[in-house]
């Protein structure tokens, strides 16, 4: 409320704009985003108003900076419409990790029983939900275990590190469902919905010679956090007869 605006204490400009409008209105929710000296922030808010996303880079150089803005653009739409609440894995605290994991598991399950009854093939239920639960033992294991499967297979063994990080890739997508609904870097990008955001940036950074790191998310929708007051329209009704 102290910090300026156009030359004017953002209070007094705040208390102008709600005179104008007519309507009372709160500060709810604010957010800060910085990118660093040779950053890009850019933002995208949707045609009907209610969405609004903004998304900050750190880049290698100012030039690459520059180039990066209409994709960092690009990137705020996806985040718009695909919802999600976090930047990255790293940001998953591990009781919501804990507590997602066993609603993923019974929604698997749930659904599989409806597959069973109808002869359709199930699906496979996950051994975890979130990067965060694939720590360095578990990588090694699953990759000891491609290796069996490869030397069962008759592989030969000099082709394994051309076959094994593909599939270690399909294990990590496999297992991270909680962060590809969640958070943006792991979602996959819907003008390319065979990679991951992670895996664009990565690609536009060396397309531009340069480097890419995505540092600061925030998405608004009109109404969010807003309790809804529960109406039952019949016991309104009912009420007011009386």
């Amino acid at each position: 409320m102290k910090t300026t605006i156009n030359g004017t204490v953002f209070e007094e400009y705040f208390a102008t704009k709600v005179a104008t409008i007519g309507e009372n209105l709160v500060v709810r929710r604010f957010a800060t985003l910085k990118a660093g000296a040779n950053g890009v922030v850019n933002g995208y808010v949707h045609s009907n108003g209610r969405v609004g996303v903004l998304i900050a880079a750190n880049c290698d150089s100012e030039k690459t900076a520059a180039a990066a803005g209409e994709f960092i653009r690009n990137l705020c739409m996806h985040a718009a419409a695909m919802k999600p609440s976090f930047l990255s894995y790293t940001e998953l605290d591990a009781e919501f990790v804990e507590k997602e994991t066993i609603g993923i598991k019974a929604d698997i399950e749930k659904e599989n029983e409806e597959l069973s009854r109808l002869k359709k093939p199930l699906k496979r239920m996950p051994l975890f939900v979130s990067r965060v639960q694939l720590n360095d033992a578990v990588l090694e294991d699953a990759k000891v275990e491609m290796q069996a499967e490869l030397k069962a297979q008759g592989k030969p063994e000099q082709i394994w590190d051309k076959i094994i990080p593909g599939q270690l890739e399909r294990f990590i997508a496999d297992n991270t469902q909680l962060d590809q609904q969640y958070t943006l870097l792991s979602q996959f990008y819907v003008m390319d919905d065979k990679k991951t955001i992670a895996q664009v940036v990565e690609e536009k950074a060396k397309e531009l010679g340069g480097k890419i790191e995505l540092v600061g998310y925030v998405r608004f929708e009109l109404g969010e956090g807003l309790e809804k007051k529960a109406c039952d329209f019949a016991s309104e009704v009912a009420e007011q007869l009386k």
